[in-house]
C-alpha cells in the first residue's frame, strides 16, 4: 500500500513538472513571438536601411587596373559563332536601317544625331568663344578668324535644332539664332569694332541661353536653302578638326579610349551631323554623285564609331575612325576649297 502511494506521489510530480515545462514552453514561445514582431515593426518604422556609399576611386588606384583583362591574355581564343552571328546581324540591321532611311530621302535628324549631343555641342562652341571675344585687340588680331568658324557651326546647329524631330533644347529660340550667327559669319572676314560688337551680344544671348533663359526672339521662316546658313569650307574643316584633334587622340590606345568614350561619341555624332549637312540641296557639289558618295561612307564610319564609342569597344573604334578618315582624305583631294 505504501508502495502504491508513494509511486502516485511520483506520477504527480511527474505531470506537474510536465504542466510547468508545457507553461514554461508557452511563455517563451510567446516572449519570443513579441520580439520578433517588435523588431519588425522597428525595421518598417525605420524605414530602408543606409548603406555606406560605394567608394571614389582616384586615378592612381585606377592605373593598377587592366581597361582589358583580355588583352594580356597569351594564345588564341576559342571564337563563338553563334554569339558572332548575333551580333553581325543586328549591327547590319542598324546599318541597313540607317541607310534605308537616307535612301528614300532625307534622314531624321534624330538618326544622325541626338540631342544631347546638340547641346553639348553649342555648349563647347560657347566656351571655345571667351577667349577670342575677351577683348578687342584679341578679335582683331586674329580672333575673328576663329569666331567665324564657330559662329558658322552655331548657325548649322541653330538650323538643325530648329527642325529636330524629337527632345531637343532651345528649340524656340533657334530659329532667331540661326539667322543671328549666320549672318554674323558672313560678317567676321574681318576684324572691326562692329563686327566685335556683334559677336560679344552675339555670345552673351549664346551664355545667356545656356543658363536657362528665354531671348523671345521673333519667330522667322526656315531657309530657302542650307547653302545660304553656312559655308561649306568652313564645315568641313570643322570635321578634319573632329577627326584629328578630338577622335584621334583619344584612340591612341586602349586605356585612353576607355576615358574619353563619351567625347569620341559626341565628337563621331557631331562628324555625322555636318557629313548629313554638306549634302543638302544647293551646298556646293550636292548633286555630285562622287561627292555624295564620300559623303555617305563619312556618315556610315561616323555612325559606327558612335555605337563602337557608346560600347566602349575599341577595336570597332579605331576601324570605324580609319573609315572615317579614308573618306575624309579622298573628299578633301577633290573638292576641298
Amino acid at each position: 500500500m505504501a508502495d502504491a502511494k508513494e509511486e502516485g506521489r511520483m506520477r504527480n510530480a511527474e505531470w506537474g513538472m510536465g504542466r510547468s515545462n508545457c507553461r514554461c514552453g508557452a511563455v517563451c514561445f510567446v516572449a519570443v513571438a513579441a520580439v520578433l514582431s517588435t523588431g519588425v515593426f522597428a525595421a518598417e518604422q525605420a524605414g530602408p536601411v543606409k548603406r555606406a556609399k560605394p567608394p571614389v576611386w582616384s586615378q592612381d588606384v585606377l592605373d593598377e587596373f587592366f581597361v582589358d583583362a583580355r588583352e594580356q591574355l597569351v594564345g588564341e581564343r576559342p571564337a563563338k559563332q553563334t554569339a558572332a552571328v548575333v551580333t553581325t546581324s543586328a549591327a547590319g540591321q542598324g546599318s541597313a536601317a540607317a541607310a534605308g532611311a537616307e535612301a528614300g530621302g532625307v534622314a531624321p535628324w534624330s538618326q544622325v544625331i541626338s540631342g544631347d549631343a546638340l547641346a553639348a555641342e553649342v555648349k563647347r562652341i560657347a566656351a571655345s568663344l571667351r577667349e577670342p571675344l575677351a577683348n578687342p585687340a584679341k578679335f582683331k588680331s586674329g580672333g575673328y578668324k576663329d569666331c567665324r568658324g564657330a559662329f558658322n557651326e552655331l548657325a548649322a546647329l541653330f538650323a538643325v535644332i530648329a527642325e529636330y524631330d524629337g527632345d531637343v533644347r532651345w528649340k524656340d529660340d533657334a530659329p532667331a539664332l540661326r539667322d543671328a550667327f549666320a549672318r554674323a559669319a558672313r560678317n567676321c572676314k574681318t576684324g572691326t569694332d562692329e563686327t566685335f560688337a556683334a559677336g560679344a551680344e552675339l555670345q552673351t544671348q549664346l551664355d545667356d541661353l545656356i543658363r536657362g533663359e528665354r531671348l523671345g526672339g521673333k519667330p522667322a521662316p526656315a531657309p530657302e536653302r542650307w547653302s545660304d546658313l553656312a559655308d561649306r569650307p568652313l564645315l568641313m574643316a570643322r570635321m578634319e578638326t573632329a577627326l584629328q584633334e578630338g577622335i584621334s587622340p583619344a584612340l591612341s590606345n586602349a586605356r585612353e579610349f576607355s576615358r574619353k568614350a563619351v567625347d569620341v561619341q559626341q565628337a563621331a555624332e557631331v562628324l555625322s551631323m555636318l557629313a548629313a549637312l554638306i549634302d543638302r540641296e544647293e551646298f556646293e557639289y550636292w548633286d555630285d554623285e562622287t561627292f555624295k558618295g564620300h559623303s555617305s561612307d563619312l556618315r556610315a564610319a561616323s555612325r559606327e564609331l558612335s555605337r563602337a564609342a557608346a560600347d566602349v569597344n575599341y577595336e570597332a573604334a579605331r576601324s570605324a575612325a580609319g573609315r572615317a578618315s579614308q573618306a575624309c582624305s579622298a573628299c578633301h583631294e577633290g573638292y576641298r576649297g
